[in-house]
């Protein structure tokens, strides 16, 4: 294993270790044309620079006097990883603000559970929210009980031209030897300092390059001693986490249950 540090702000991670993944995808809905808003409302200056959007194709989600039906990804994923053995903290980290305004998502989401633990909100991470937020466990995690990891995906601007789909990836992260040993994260390009990465899973938003990683444990693609990079890049920033392979055979990975649904 290369112990060279890559370049793009490596944070070193080492004692983490992911042991379950789950994932929840659901299609978006309440999304609007742009042009049915108000002119001032929407900053159009920040549309294509920090989303990448060209106005005339923009889909902003609309919340106002709309219900939703059934859980929503943070929920079915949550559920889908079941309650830890004993009480730990419960991360849920979101890319974006609040799919709805007028809804304490995060203790919405721990009364609905009946979670036992602590909770952290963390939210505007935007495309780095599946990467950088290691920066944050490797000191928060506790030794004795380990965490519980929602990403969150909800994006409040959507592109017309691109099918897409609300995603939430959850994560169980204990400290010490696991299936999936978490090596660095850091923001910016991946360096060659990395080493040899059999496995490369990338994507736009922050649940992009899990979800691609779920799939290949899920078809047993992901072999003992592999190295794996999760890597994400938006309009505006980059960011990756590297992980080795220790055991993904015994990874408790959880169905997406709304896979069906999800369907473009």
């Amino acid at each position: 294993m290369s112990t060279d540090k890559p370049e793009g702000g490596w944070t070193g991670t080492a004692g983490l270790s992911v042991e379950a993944v789950g994932v929840a995808t659901l299609p978006f809905e309440n999304y609007l044309p742009l042009a049915s808003f108000p002119a001032d409302e929407i900053p159009l200056f920040q549309l294509e620079r920090e989303h990448g959007i060209p106005p005339e194709h923009t889909l902003v989600l609309w919340t106002e006097g709309t219900t939703s039906d059934g859980p929503d990804v943070s929920s079915l994923v949550l559920a889908g990883l079941g309650a830890p053995a004993t009480a730990q903290p419960l991360f849920l980290v979101r890319s974006g603000p609040l799919r709805d305004s007028m809804v304490a998502s995060l203790a919405q989401l721990v009364h609905e559970s009946g979670w036992a633990g602590e909770d952290v909100g963390i939210t505007h991470l935007e495309e780095l929210g599946g990467t950088a937020i290691f920066d944050l466990l490797e000191w928060a995690v506790p030794a004795d009980t380990g965490a519980t990891v929602l990403i969150c995906d909800e994006p409040l601007f959507a592109d017309a031209r691109v099918p897409g789909r609300f995603a939430a990836v959850g994560l169980r992260v204990r400290r010490g030897e696991g299936p999936l040993r978490v090596v660095g994260c850091g923001e910016g390009a991946p360096g060659d300092g990395t080493g040899h990465v059999a496995h490369r899973f990338s994507g736009r938003r922050p649940c992009d390059g899990w979800l691609a990683f779920h799939e290949a444990l899920a078809a047993g693609k992901v072999n003992d001693g592999e190295r794996v990079l999760v890597h994400a890049r938006g309009p505006l920033r980059e960011g990756w986490l590297l992980l080795d392979a220790v055991d993904p055979a015994s990874v408790r990975l959880t169905d997406d249950a709304s896979r069906v649904d999800a369907e473009p």
